[in-house]
Parts: C-alpha cells; sequence; structure tokens
C-alpha cells in the first residue's frame, strides 16, 4: 500500500485531503462544494505537491488546472491546433493538455457553460476527448472540481452525477485558526490502497444490503454500482470499521440520509455503548470518570457473550482508545496506574486524591481501561 505524505500549512483540512485521496484510489471523480475562502482550491494544490514530491517540473507538466467563468471556450478543454505543425509540416494537431494530465483540477466548474460541461462529461466519463475523426485517451489518475455552490435545478443533471464523491467544505473552528498563526506546516501521511487491496477488503453484507435499499431512491443506479469500491477504500483510508466506512460513504454520496443510517445498520445495543463513550470527553472529575469506566466495562462484558457482535465489539474498542488517548481525566487514573488494559479486564478504581500531571501528553494506548 503506498502512502501520501502531505504537508501543508492548513489547519484543519485533514479530511479534504482523505477525501481527494478516495478520489486517487478509486479513480472516481471528487467535488468540493462549498463558499469562497474555505482553501478548496488551496488543498487540492497541496494534494499534487504531494503526488510528486514538491517537484515543482511534475506538478507543471502533470496537472491541467483552470478556473471556469460563463467566457471560457470549449477550445480551452479540448485544445487548439498545433500552427507550428500546421503550417510548417501541413499536418493538423490538436495540442490537449488536459489528455496527458494525470491530475485534473477544474475550478468554479458550476461556471461552464452546457458545451463546456459536455466535453468535461467525456472527459469524466469516457475518459476520452472527441476531436472529430480521433478519440483522444485521457490519463487522468485524479479529477477534481471545485464550486461555490450547486444550483438546485440542476443537482439531477447527468453532469454532477459524474461526480460521485462531493464534500461539502465548511469554515474551520475558530481554535484551529488561532493554531495555524504560529505558521509552521503540519505533515501526516494518507493511505492510498491499491484497486487490489481495496478489493480484497471484506464488509459485512448485511449491512451494506441495508445502506443501499435505505439510500436507494437518492441516488442513481451508477452511484449504486460503485459503492462496495467507495466503502471498501473508505474502510482503508480513514482506518474505519465497517459501520463507519458506510456511515462516510452515505455523507459524500447520499449526504441528506446520513444523520438516520447508523439506526438503519447498527444494533441498538453498540449505538447504546457507542453514545457512552462519546460522553467520556464531558466527564471533569476523576471519582466519577472511575464509576463510568466501571460501567462501560459492565457493557463490555455483557457484548462480549454475543457471537453475532464480536466485529462491532471490536470497532467499539477503537472507538474507546481514540476517546481515552482524548481525556485529560483519564490520563490522570492511568498515570496512577488505577486501571489495567483492554485485555485484562479489571473494575477502574479513582485515585483518592488527586495529583498534578501533565495533562497535555498523549496517553499510551496500550495503557487503557480494561
Amino acid at each position: 500500500m503506498n502512502q501520501r505524505k502531505i504537508k501543508t500549512n492548513l489547519y484543519g483540512k485533514e479530511e479534504m485531503f482523505r477525501i481527494i485521496a478516495l478520489g486517487e484510489a478509486t479513480k472516481l471523480p471528487i467535488l468540493f462544494v462549498g463558499p469562497p475562502g474555505v482553501a478548496k482550491t488551496a488543498v487540492l494544490m497541496d494534494y499534487a505537491a504531494a503526488m510528486y514530491n514538491g517537484t515543482k517540473e511534475d506538478v507543471k507538466g502533470k496537472t491541467f488546472i483552470i478556473e471556469l467563468d460563463e467566457a471560457t471556450k470549449n477550445s480551452e478543454i479540448k485544445g487548439r491546433p498545433d500552427m507550428k505543425s500546421l503550417l510548417e509540416d501541413k499536418r493538423y494537431v490538436v495540442e490537449a493538455p488536459i489528455a496527458d494530465a494525470e491530475y485534473v483540477l477544474i475550478n468554479e466548474v458550476d461556471k461552464g457553460s452546457s458545451g463546456v460541461r459536455n466535453t468535461l462529461l467525456s472527459v469524466m466519463r469516457e475518459k476520452a476527448l472527441f476531436l472529430g475523426n480521433e478519440v483522444r485517451e485521457c490519463k487522468w489518475k485524479l479529477f477534481a472540481g471545485s464550486c461555490n455552490e450547486i444550483n438546485k435545478d440542476q443537482a439531477d443533471a447527468p453532469f454532477w452525477d459524474r461526480f460521485m464523491i462531493k464534500y461539502r467544505v465548511e469554515r474551520v473552528q475558530i481554535d484551529v485558526m488561532f493554531n495555524s498563526w504560529a505558521g509552521e506546516n503540519i505533515e501526516f501521511a494518507i493511505n492510498i490502497p491499491t484497486y487490489e487491496e481495496i478489493t480484497q477488503s471484506k464488509i459485512n453484507q448485511t449491512k451494506m444490503r441495508q445502506f443501499v435499499s435505505y439510500i436507494h431512491n437518492d441516488v442513481s443506479d451508477r452511484t449504486i454500482y460503485q459503492i462496495p469500491l467507495i466503502v471498501n477504500a473508505i474502510k482503508i483510508i480513514w482506518e474505519c470499521s465497517d459501520t463507519e466506512a458506510i456511515i462516510k460513504a452515505c455523507d459524500l454520496i447520499a449526504p441528506g440520509k446520513a444523520a438516520n443510517l447508523g439506526s438503519q445498520i447498527e444494533d441498538k445495543r453498540i449505538t447504546a455503548v457507542k453514545t457512552k463513550i462519546s460522553q467520556i470527553k464531558s466527564v471533569t472529575d476523576v471519582d466519577q470518570m472511575g464509576m463510568f469506566l466501571h460501567d462501560l466495562e459492565k457493557e463490555f462484558k455483557k457484548l462480549s457473550k454475543q457471537d453475532d457482535l464480536a466485529d462491532d465489539l471490536a470497532d467499539l474498542k477503537n472507538m474507546l482508545k481514540k476517546e481515552v488517548s482524548a481525556s485529560k481525566v483519564c490520563k490522570i487514573i492511568l498515570e496512577r496506574n488505577q486501571v489495567t488494559t483492554v485485555v485484562t479486564p479489571k473494575v477502574a478504581k479513582a485515585p483518592k486524591a488527586s495529583t498534578a500531571v501533565n495533562a497535555n501528553e498523549p496517553v499510551e494506548e496500550d495503557s487503557l481501561p480494561f
């Protein structure tokens, strides 16, 4: 499996980079939708730099970038005649940079004329340019677009349906913005699975059927056909559970249905424990946290007796690790060795008195409650 190493000064945009990675892994066009100033284009450009290790020549030579407006001509997409070949060699040759580009980036894609959109549709759909008697193959590995909004009257048009992966970009939280003032780059790596790795990944088929039944009337058959590819890729890129991958996929292809999907595909007992785990961050008292973890331990023991919930239980443990790692109160308990690991069940006892600890240090993931 390849890893894309991202280096950026854009804080709070990690999710956007993973969405682009999803488009690269699945070879499906992606679309960022959001107001001006939320770094849609900047993230796409930083990803281009990551694809080619910051080599400006490769970024320039292998990336096709255009910003559309009402005056954009179709020839700016299809290409123009090579005048040197025409005048000197008497040959009619069309130079079409978009055909040779590995990364195609279309900004303000909603501003293009119907002719421009039809050309882009063939680039996305057939991966080809139709130039009279010539059909020019397009070599793109990643096709991305951005716009401020999709006109509601056009939302069901084939052009927009070709962008199967759509992500609404929101403004970052103010505390994240404060962190960006330091001016330091952040670096992280994203998994880029191969097609073989994606197809070999296994997802709970019962949940997948429930998912497709739930969104069937909201997406096209074309999109439904690609759901296994999208869900499997999400599971690898985000390193998440089956349920989380399905919900993430729903958020990208049928966002209006994502909020209630969990209750459709997830056992109510699992949902109840997930809700309880998500409350860890709100517990600020050490004694209360001890009792809270004790109650969670009892819930885990009950679930562990249900063979049909084995996969879901593993997902719950991963969720628990993340929440505990982020909790300062859990860190105090762990530093006092009052709880043991997931492997060895033991009732968590709160310490009798608090002591000063460095609450900013991360919790080691091999020292987690029960």
